[in-house]
């Protein structure tokens, strides 16, 4: 049965790629934060996105394993985006797997999470998108998901009481499931991602209305994600907007620093009372924090029994039900809300080395892009500024090995080399 459903599922995928790859990684990208829709294979339940990943990926490689048959003469060239920093991190979890109590189960979860994802998000797009129209398409994927998140999130405050219980924006019901998953985090994190995703396409247009449109869009999109009242999404949102004020008005700001200052807390003043209504929030979430403390401690005390290799990639849930005060006090295990915890406890130092080594380059790639390109590309700084908030909110959240996350770090490399081929004989 498996067969003969992923045969029915390929079909499609492959006469997409083959006919229109670019609407194949349309709908890759719309379909990212869909992780509340599942479907069971053969016992393994996989989420809409990813099965929508694997699909893409599989339907590529035949697709490649097609023109390398019957067209032998025909030239392919494919790239292979930050293979070096990338595939150091991986190494460290194959290392990893020899502290592993299950190898087996450790090389799954490699090749179910680090390998789909480079190979969906980071290889499939940088082999496909060879032209700026092209990247926009992809680009409007990820803006049309995150509008419809934010209708779904204002559309959950009609059910809820404004007066007597605390209220937020949150996911809503679809015949039962939740598409975007239950969590509250779910929506601000791929909000405070799609609010600069408008904000990019803005700089692409030159119609003045449709700019207005989108900056709406954008100061809406950014509003939502703030009454999630994601303790994260605040953070996150205000690093984004302090990046993007400070690069944009550099010039300014050497001049009218003072003023600038005054502003600033004019607007703290004024936001008072969300601050008020945040602090009511804290004082019945107080749980919250102290679960993920809990899993901090997890996680130092689990590294320091394992401090060079870790405990093996995968492992956290089961060190977490290991653990009797956090099963005692919360019940079921959860995976680490931050990856810096994830990674120190399942790869130790190597990985966590390795995985900054990855950031290093990334923040790198977008200041070295944005400094060179972005006067003539404007859309840069936006989409890595979207691409930076993406990747520091898994500092709080578990969407570290997912398309969500990194589909608009591809698309901004992406942006960064075509902007690079256009401007850089300039």
């Amino acid at each position: 049965m498996i067969t003969i459903n992923l045969i029915l599922s390929l079909v499609p995928a492959i006469v997409i790629y083959g006919l229109a790859p670019t609407f194949g990684l349309f709908l890759l990208s719309f379909s990212t934060p869909i992780i509340g829709l599942t479907f069971d294979f053969a016992g393994f339940n996989i989420p809409f996105s990813d099965l929508l990943a694997f699909l893409s990926v599989f339907a590529w490689f035949i697709i490649i394993l097609y023109r390398l048959i019957f067209r032998p003469r025909e030239r392919i060239k494919l790239s292979f985006p930050l293979l070096f920093p990338f595939g150091c991190f991986l190494a460290a979890a194959f290392l990893s797997l020899f502290n592993h109590p299950n190898p087996g189960a450790g090389l799954y979860y490699i090749v179910r999470w680090l390998i789909l994802l480079y190979a969906a998000f980071i290889f499939l797009p940088h082999n496909l998108i060879k032209k700026e129209k092209n990247l926009r398409i992809v680009i409007w994927g990820l803006a049309i998901a995150s509008f419809m998140m934010m209708i779904s999130g204002a559309l959950s405050l009609l059910g809820q009481d404004w007066h007597n219980s605390f209220f937020r924006l949150k996911s809503i019901a679809l015949l039962g499931i939740y598409p975007y998953g239950e969590n509250h985090n779910l929506i601000a994190e791929f909000l405070s991602i799609g609010a600069f995703v408008w904000l990019a396409l803005k700089e692409w247009t030159k119609s003045p209305r449709w700019q207005k449109i989108y900056k709406s869009v954008f100061v809406l999109m950014l509003s939502a994600a703030i009454m999630t009242f994601s303790r994260a999404a605040w953070i996150t949102i205000a690093l984004q907007l302090a990046i993007y004020i400070l690069w944009k008005q550099r010039r300014y700001l050497k001049k009218q620093g003072g003023l600038i200052i005054l502003a600033v807390f004019a607007l703290i003043l004024l936001m008072m009372p969300i601050f008020w209504r945040m602090k009511i929030l804290q004082e019945s979430n107080i749980s919250s924090t102290e679960n993920r403390i809990l899993l901090t401690e997890i996680a130092y005390e689990t590294w320091q029994d394992k401090p060079i290799l870790g405990q093996g990639v995968g492992q956290f849930t089961n060190l977490v039900s290991d653990n009797i005060r956090f099963t005692a006090k919360y019940g079921e295990p959860l995976d680490s809300h931050g990856f810096l915890q994830k990674i120190i406890a399942e790869m130790g130092v190597i990985g966590l080395i390795s995985w900054l080594f990855l950031l290093a380059v990334l923040i790198k790639e977008a200041i070295t892009g944005v400094s060179r390109y972005g006067e003539r590309a404007p859309w840069l700084l936006s989409l890595w500024i979207a691409a930076g908030g993406s990747i520091f909110f898994q500092l709080f959240n578990t969407s570290y090995y997912k398309g969500k996350a990194w589909l608009i770090v591809s698309l901004a490399l992406i942006a960064t080399e075509l902007a690079r081929k256009k401007y850089g004989k300039n």
